[in-house]
């Protein structure tokens, strides 16, 4: 939904049980290929403290566990596309990962991973780090970097990660990005603060499509986290992705100009000059 208010060619490819609450939202993507099976969809039961830091209470993988390197048709992969795989247990990312680059060398990859997944053990652990090395951009919060390196320093993790494009997130503070054949470097966010935010949950999701859709226009980082940083904090300025699904912008720079018009109205003002009707 985030890399869809700046692109028109965006893919879902998914599973859902036959119980999922919210079929008509699948409506608003023009290219889809989900599969419905007859089992519960996936869930999960977060409880948020003052920081609107996650807790995980409860995990259902339902239907999402359908979701195999099978499930990749041919079809979807282009050399000139971006596959972003959301967080799933580290050894089925890395059979996803292999068949993409195998069927289609030149498709970029952007690998996410869940502090669960990075819990589950070594195995799991010395998996992912193989991962950030095979793939195009391996994407992850400061916690889940300290988790994977098994340290308490942002810096320590930051060196002891080696990745062919690694972007640890901050948060309000934008991202920390390091690479193969550059420096490590930190990129502020252009971060909005709604007056009141209303939900969290999916932030991170959002942050890594609205990235992922701004660099394939792009291929500008700074430009890529600052514009992933303004559509996460809008998605947070309501309930699910309300606030993303007729949200429309032509190119990353009107995301940018939207903040700049924040100075002459405020966040409800401009939205609607974005907005599909």
């Amino acid at each position: 939904m985030a890399a869809r208010t700046l692109s028109t060619n965006v893919t879902l490819i998914s599973a859902m049980g036959k119980d999922y609450d919210f079929p008509d939202a699948l409506n608003l993507l023009d290219s889809k290929d989900v599969k419905t099976y007859n089992m519960p969809s996936t869930r999960f039961h977060i409880k948020y403290n003052k920081r609107w830091e996650a807790r995980y209470l409860k995990t259902i993988h339902g239907a999402g566990s359908k979701i195999t390197s099978r499930t990749i048709s041919a079809r979807w992969l282009r050399s000139k596309s971006i596959f972003h795989i959301s967080p799933m247990r580290a050894a089925k990312v890395a059979r996803i990962l292999a068949k993409i680059k195998k069927a289609s060398p030149e498709t970029k990859v952007s690998v996410n991973t869940w502090m669960d997944y990075i819990k589950e053990g070594r195995r799991s652990r010395e998996t992912l780090k193989d991962l950030a090395l095979k793939a195009d951009f391996f994407i992850l919060n400061d916690s889940e970097a300290k988790a994977l390196t098994q340290t308490d320093s942002i810096s320590s993790a930051l060196r002891l990660l080696k990745a062919k494009m690694l972007i640890v997130t901050l948060g309000s503070l934008g991202a920390i990005i390091s690479g193969e054949n550059m420096g490590m470097q930190m990129i502020p966010a252009l971060n909005i603060s709604p007056e009141k935010i209303v939900d969290t949950t999916g932030a991170g999701d959002v942050w890594c499509g609205a990235f992922l859709a701004t660099y394939n226009l792009t291929e500008d980082l700074t430009k890529s986290v600052s514009v992933a940083s303004i559509i996460s904090s809008i998605k947070c300025s309501d309930w699910g992705f309300n606030s993303l699904k007729n949200l429309r912008f032509k190119e990353p720079n009107d995301v940018i100009e939207f903040v700049i018009g924040l100075k002459e109205g405020g966040l409800q003002k401009r939205i609607p000059d974005y907005v599909d009707e």
